[in-house]
């Protein structure tokens, strides 16, 4: 199959072009990072969505771009909508043209964290703008005519070229001696991406459509998290302090007791979910083979 990959060059992007590139034609784009042979694409600019994917012409087209920044999104609740939802109703609207299946890639934000973990058919209720802006977005792909698939997801971790998730910033803060504060009230099934996109290939190529979680197995709040890294990574776990999020001055809200449940996914998939320990030691066996990066010195031992 054809397959577009909107958003190539973050973290999930990049792992899916790994994951698709030996099976399928596989085309990534990207906006604000360059990355060697990407097509550049602001998904807020409807004709210039348009004109690229009508040429390009994809079976698939998935779309992991967002402004997943919580915070900056409170802070810009404009830019936060326009990226974030009016990108989607662009990329809704090519995709159209050319009758593709859109793979939508959505967050546990959606829930209030009042009584997580959450199976894909329970009411949303979300406590921040990004959390809003996913809702809305997911609510436009649902009403769309194009064939898709939404892909719930919840702190997905693993190697990362621009270094943004939780568990490559919490490495290169303790490998340089930072004290780190981590709230310890916050759950959620944290997800190893190498791991969630093997699943996404197996149900975009089983043809599954709607709406799965896909997510670890396992819930546990950020501070466990945060240690148990530590102790795969070899760091020192001393540096790490558990907190109450309200300590951390935060301007968004978190669910407290978020996560997602997974038994619908785990009824199709037969790729098995990777529980935390695996993924970071599978996490430190990747980087341990990989040039070290500027940015991120000496990650992994």
């Amino acid at each position: 199959m054809k397959m577009l990959i909107i958003g190539a060059s973050g973290q999930i992007g990049f792992n899916l072009c790994q994951a698709l590139a030996g099976s399928h034609q596989v085309t990534g784009t990207y906006f604000s990072y360059p990355m060697p042979d990407m097509y550049s694409l602001d998904m807020t600019k409807s004709g210039t969505v348009t004109d690229f994917i009508t040429a390009l012409k994809p079976d698939v087209i998935f779309l992991p771009a967002a402004l997943p920044d919580v915070e900056a999104c409170e802070k810009k609740p404009e830019l936060c909508r326009r990226v974030n939802i009016d990108g989607t109703r662009n990329v809704l609207a090519a995709a159209g043209e050319i009758k593709a299946k859109v793979v939508f890639f959505s967050t546990d934000y959606l829930f209030d964290g009042a009584a997580g973990p959450y199976a894909e058919t329970e009411p949303s209720n979300p406590l921040n703008m990004y959390g809003k802006a996913k809702n809305e977005a997911e609510q436009l792909i649902r009403q769309s005519t194009c064939p898709h698939l939404i892909i719930r997801t919840s702190v997905v971790y693993g190697y990362e070229k621009q270094g943004k998730n939780f568990v490559v910033r919490l490495n290169e803060r303790l490998r340089q001696g930072e004290k780190v504060k981590v709230p310890n009230d916050q759950f959620s099934t944290p997800t190893y991406v190498n791991n969630l996109c093997a699943i996404i290939k197996e149900l975009v190529e089983s043809g599954k459509e709607g709406i799965y979680n896909i997510a670890g197995p396992e819930l546990l709040n950020r501070y466990d998290f945060a240690v148990l890294a530590a102790e795969i990574f070899e760091l020192d776990r001393s540096l790490i302090t558990p907190v109450a999020t309200g300590e951390l001055g935060q301007q968004a809200l978190r669910p407290l007791r978020g996560g997602l449940k997974v038994d619908k996914v785990r009824s199709v998939a037969v790729t098995p979910l990777m529980n935390v320990r695996e993924g970071l030691i599978d996490m430190k066996k990747q980087w341990s083979g990989i040039a070290a990066v500027k940015t991120i010195p000496a990650l992994v031992r």
